[in-house]
């Protein structure tokens, strides 16, 4: 009789396991899951967009992870309204607590790649490593996701967020 309560206990965790990984439970990104791309790539890539109540902000649910080498630039500035707006509409459409990038991301910083420049949003938190530990000129290598893109007049410009950073 044991055997089989032991048994049966087995089966339903196995069977709640498969449930859960079918389900497409989240699990935090691990370096090895961003790609390998050029700012200039990530830029260009277009996910299938997703509905927004907002005419001005196009997002959608493939976020490309993307690990990218660039040249610290050192100027930041608040994110533009147009792009905040990027960030809450996809975070309230995709994101199980929308507050983690709402409030996470707040400023913009200037990077390059081969000669162009990218601004780009970076979690409050880094702001003061990057003032402390790098200077400008300084190569990293930045680990980010794509949202979507933002009306900047007549253009579509990237919103891309840096999750995780490394200095070689």
């Amino acid at each position: 009789m044991k055997t089989k309560f032991t048994f049966s206990l087995l089966l339903l965790g196995a069977i709640a396991i498969n449930i859960l990984a079918q389900a497409g439970l989240k699990k935090p990104r691990e370096l090895a899951d961003y790609s390998p791309r050029t700012l200039k790539e990530i830029s260009e890539l277009q996910g299938t967009a997703a509905e927004s109540s907002n005419k001005n902000v196009s997002i959608h649910g493939e976020i490309f992870p993307t690990r990218v080498k660039v040249v610290y630039e050192v100027t930041s500035k608040p994110i533009e309204q147009n792009k905040q707006d990027t960030i809450a509409a996809w975070a309230n459409r995709f994101a199980g607590a929308p507050e983690t990038y709402t409030r996470s991301y707040q400023h913009e910083v200037l990077f390059s790649e081969d000669g162009r420049q990218y601004w780009l949003a970076v979690r409050k938190e880094f702001l003061p490593r990057f003032e402390q530990e790098l200077k400008k000129g300084d190569t990293l290598e930045l680990f980010l996701i794509k949202l979507g893109s933002a009306r900047d007049g007549d253009e579509l410009v990237p919103v891309i967020l840096v999750e995780k950073f490394l200095k070689p």
